[in-house]
């Protein structure tokens, strides 16, 4: 990657900033999720949507690097890295989420397959031009999606105990800030600007369902 620490030449300083602080935010959220999932052996990860998570974070870690600098690229190789553990968890953990019988039979087919699309759709989408230089449409799109699988899977989840808060806020904080700094960034983009605020309700409301179930709005320690 021969490109500057950070790039100031193409982005504001402010749209660094946020963008660069979600990023970290989505980090710890990632360390959250993996520290959850060894502890109770379940994945608040949508299982739907982990393929596609991964997939994209291939692409844009390996193939494709976001133009705003190394600081950026490694982020993403970190969010990568994690989230393999993860990806590896939800084939081993995932058929503990709500789901018919049939479904289960053929539950690591279709994530081995859903991730494989993935790459290829993140792929096709920045190698035709129909993306950022960050991987800013194609990501929304994913995140948008993972964002409305979280509220599902919430409601369709008795033990709310399988929740983080902490997880929750993050994962918010983390999409939020990025969404702000898509403003600044792409300020004529108004699709990914859309998406980003579609998963600042969604991630919400999922707070909002999990604080009325759970009863802490921030969480406890105990059921972070």
């Amino acid at each position: 990657m021969n490109q500057p620490l950070i790039n100031f030449e193409d982005y504001s300083i402010a749209g660094l900033i946020f963008n660069g602080v979600g990023c970290l935010f989505w980090v710890v959220a990632y360390v959250i999720l993996v520290i959850e999932i060894r502890k109770k052996k379940f994945v608040e990860m949508p299982a739907y949507v982990a393929g596609a998570n991964l997939g994209w974070e291939f692409v844009w870690s390996w193939i494709y690097h976001p133009n705003t600098g190394l600081l950026f690229a490694l982020s993403y190789q970190a969010a990568f890295l994690l989230d393999c553990f993860i990806f590896y968890s939800v084939l081993r953990y995932g058929t503990k989420q709500p789901m018919n019988p049939e479904t289960k039979k053929h539950f690591a087919l279709f994530c081995v397959i859903n991730f494989g699309f993935w790459i290829i759709f993140s792929y096709l989408f920045r190698n035709e031009g129909f993306d950022t230089l960050i991987g800013a449409n194609s990501g929304y799109i994913i995140n948008v999606i993972l964002s409305l699988q979280c509220v599902f899977l919430l409601m369709q989840t008795k033990d709310t105990g399988q929740f983080s808060m902490v997880l929750a806020w993050s994962r918010m904080l983390g999409t939020g800030l990025i969404s702000v700094s898509m403003f600044f960034f792409y300020p004529e983009n108004h699709f990914v600007q859309f998406l980003g605020i579609s998963c600042f309700i969604l991630d919400n409301t999922f707070i909002y369902i999990l604080w009325k179930r759970h009863g802490k709005l921030f969480g406890a320690l105990s059921k972070a």
